[in-house]
């Protein structure tokens, strides 16, 4: 994958190299989903059509792992970021123009520990 213009929390478009970009790739089980994407369209859909919001780059997360790898990947180039649950947030906030989403719609399981009562 090549390198990626993406949106940071400033407002500011920063360019991830190649590497930076293989580096978060390696890190996820995932395809990483950019709008060269032939599956970007679908992927980047969110349930109310009045907001077509548009990611520079989609992390499709299985598991706690992969949203770990997202979140610190974020965290570090100070990226706008959105995160998708099932895309039903009425206000379009599971999506963002330009920036990071983060798609939790493949994570289907829920782990409970009651003894460090954790979920």
């Amino acid at each position: 994958m090549s390198h990626v213009s993406i949106t940071t929390l400033t407002g500011n478009q920063i360019q991830l190299d190649a590497q930076c970009v293989a580096d978060l790739q390696a890190a996820i089980r995932e395809p990483l989903v950019t709008a060269a994407s032939p599956d970007y369209d679908a992927v980047r859909q969110i349930w109310n059509g009045m907001h077509d919001k548009r990611p520079a780059l989609i992390v499709r997360c299985r598991g706690v792992a992969d949203v770990i790898a997202a979140v610190n990947f974020a965290r570090t180039h100070e990226l706008l970021t959105a995160v998708r649950g099932g895309g039903h947030n009425v206000g379009g906030t599971g999506s963002c123009d330009g920036g990071l989403m983060i798609d939790l719609s493949l994570m289907r399981g829920v782990r409970v520990d009651v003894e460090k009562q954790t979920v």
